[in-house]
């Protein structure tokens, strides 16, 4: 269920159902698609190299010239109106660095360099042009207290976009990353020399999966305006059999060092499928922790549909959620009638016992003003909703650039709603994902068993999580606890046992007096002890704590975070290289910004994998036309 907006443009390579024929023009376009996307590579493997930039004076996109002097990357201006002005830029790609964190990784275990997290602004970056995809030379840089992107196709021209509308949340979340991770013992393609078009996975990546995905189809029992994901779309049906879907299951399981435990299915709508029941029977079975579906909440509105993905293992319900009621959903979903299905999911979950984990995609002056109604409303309804995951849009086809900058939606957009509805402080209690690596660290020091990290790009993710009183009073963790302390704390204790090989008991104790010490008894909750605190903590990652009759010793959290996709105009391809929500598919393992938008792979996959002979609509197509009329 991937949402975005925009002039849908046509994939990468049209297609129609798949025949042997169709299959081989789907492998041989891909093939020369991943050598257009790398084509400008050599113009910059030398200095200096030409381009157009934001005169930072008159802030009209004039010539430009990125030059070395001594060890500093030095981008000149040349501007009619200013004259001539320069700027040093931190710089990844002609400049090579090493991270000088302690224990962090150099180099991939397939031997590819580790390129560490940029920290500082102007920098440049590796992107790509929006009409055609090639990878492209483009920077970072400041203006007006937002941070901008800028970069110049030699074919299609200068292009600009807002990355962030706040810079001082942008450049805080660039602090809070830690050691660099040396990605996939057995990538599955080797040789990659260029992210993201040796995609799949390739050597460079750096990052083993939160979550990963697999699509069990592109058909869908709705139409929605800011959807691309679905056969309507595309002009074929993607459905992968039982088989198929078990083989992709079995690769996530394999991956190492870290094996896969959490699994969403998504498309389209995924309860659709025929096998869907089976399918979350058997990755049960093959022992994912962690189910969940993507869904517009249609089928599990149906209380015996809902009962029967319980008992198959479906743990949570990762459910479209543009706003609060009927209204909120008209410009983005169109179908009359769905916020009486959105009600009737959540009771039905709250009575099998499943957990909601609400995902509005958000778009400005469409839908913005809804975040903090979506915020109340989980707070209301915490014994169901775990989560809160906000998706500012992913802009997936071309977009005139007036409408770009009128409907760009940021995190620093996000982090103030959060903000206003909440009372918690944007840039005291908000943090990039990557900040809780070291939960994941000491976790897997204490047990010896490998734990998902959550080291993506601090650009991919930012928010904070909730303790909600009985009252109904939300506390951000931030107030409770000393986060940037506790976690220093922990990463250095995580390092001590992995030096030394196992855990002591006096390592144990020293978690326990870590978190007495930043526990903020001043502004917990009055019935929150340090003992309940971390309990419920071990909730968040154990469903035997966090759920059924363990849950009731446990206080109710709630996540409340954005997740940016990326698409072509502001893309970063250090982001992919971390990315953390990985697809499974018949054609290999892709990150989700590579799979979904940027190169969007997905188009070249579902092609050649198209239902032989299926037409492209479903079967609700008429009935859904009367209804949206």
């Amino acid at each position: 269920m991937i949402e975005s907006v925009g002039d849908i443009q046509e994939g990468p390579l049209p297609c129609g159902v798949a025949s042997d024929e169709s299959q081989q023009v789907s492998v041989d376009g891909l093939e020369a698609y991943r050598l257009s996307m790398r084509r400008f590579a050599g113009s910059w493997a030398s200095l200096p190299y030409q381009a157009q930039a934001t005169c930072p004076l008159c802030r009209v996109v004039v010539a430009a010239v990125y030059d070395r002097l001594g060890d500093q990357i030095v981008l000149t201006f040349h501007c009619g109106n200013c004259g001539q002005s320069s700027q040093v830029h931190h710089d990844r790609i002609w400049t090579r660095v090493v991270s000088d964190f302690p224990g962090s990784a150099a180099r991939t275990f397939s031997g590819s360099r580790i390129n560490p997290v940029h920290r500082r602004l102007p920098r440049t970056v590796e992107t790509l042009c929006p009409e055609c995809s090639a990878v492209l030379v483009g920077r970072y840089f400041v203006e007006g207290g937002a941070v901008y992107i800028e970069k110049t196709c030699p074919e299609h021209g200068h292009f600009r976009d807002c990355i962030n509308s706040d810079v001082l949340l942008f450049s805080k979340a660039a602090w809070w990353t830690w050691e660099e991770h040396p990605g996939q013992q057995f990538p599955q393609v080797t040789g990659g020399e260029r992210c993201p078009s040796d995609c799949g996975l390739c050597n460079q990546h750096l990052s083993s999966p939160c979550l990963a995905q697999i699509d069990l189809t592109n058909r869908c029992n709705m139409r929605c305006p800011i959807c691309f994901a679905n056969a309507g779309a595309s002009g074929f049906v993607y459905e992968p059999d039982y088989e198929e879907v078990i083989r992709e299951l079995r690769v996530l399981r394999e991956l190492r060092p870290t094996p896969c435990t959490a699994i969403q299915f998504t498309g389209g709508e995924p309860t659709i499928h025929p096998d869907f029941l089976r399918i979350v029977s058997a990755a049960s079975e093959m022992g994912f922790s962690h189910i969940q579906i993507a869904t517009n909440g249609i089928k599990m509105a149906d209380p015996d549909f809902a009962r029967k993905t319980a008992e198959a293992g479906l743990h949570t319900l990762y459910l479209q959620f543009d706003g609060v009621g009927e209204q909120a959903h008209r410009h983005t979903r169109n179908y009359p009638g769905i916020w009486e299905k959105k009600l009737a999911t959540l009771e039905n979950c709250r009575w099998t016992g499943q957990k909601v984990c609400l995902v509005p995609t958000i778009l400005k002056g469409i839908n913005d003003d809804q975040v903090g109604e979506i915020f109340r409303f989980a707070v209301e309804n915490i014994d169901v909703v775990s989560a809160i995951s906000y998706q500012p849009v992913s802009f997936s086809g071309r977009i005139d650039p007036r409408e770009l900058a009128a409907r760009r939606y940021t995190l620093g957009d996000l982090a103030h709603g959060i903000e206003e509805a909440s009372g918690a402080s944007a840039l005291h209690d908000m943090f990039p994902l990557s900040v809780v690596v070291p939960l994941s660290q000491i976790l897997e020091a204490l047990s010896g068993k490998p734990k998902i990290r959550p080291s993506c790009h601090p650009d991919c993710a930012f928010g904070t999580y909730f303790l909600v009183s009985p009252e109904g009073k939300a506390y951000p963790f931030p107030q409770v606890v000393n986060v940037e302390g506790m976690f220093v704390d922990m990463n250095r204790i995580a390092a001590r046992i992995r030096r030394r090989g196992r855990a002591t008991w006096i390592d144990r104790l020293c978690v326990w007096r870590m978190f007495k010490r930043h526990f903020n008894s001043d502004s917990a909750p009055a019935d929150l002890t340090v003992g309940r605190f971390i309990r419920s903590l071990k909730g968040l990652v154990d469903k035997s704590v966090g759920r059924g009759e363990g849950e009731r010793l446990t206080y109710k959290t709630l996540l409340c975070a954005g997740m940016h996709f990326q698409d072509r105009y502001n893309y970063d391809v250090e982001r992919a290289k971390r990315c953390v929500i990985l697809y499974s598919t018949p054609a290999g393992v892709f990150p989700f910004c590579t799979h979904n938008c940027g190169p969007q792979y997905r188009d070249f996959t579902e092609c050649a994998n198209a239902v032989d002979g299926q037409y492209a609509p479903n079967d609700n197509d008429k009935k859904l036309a009367e209804k949206t009329t």
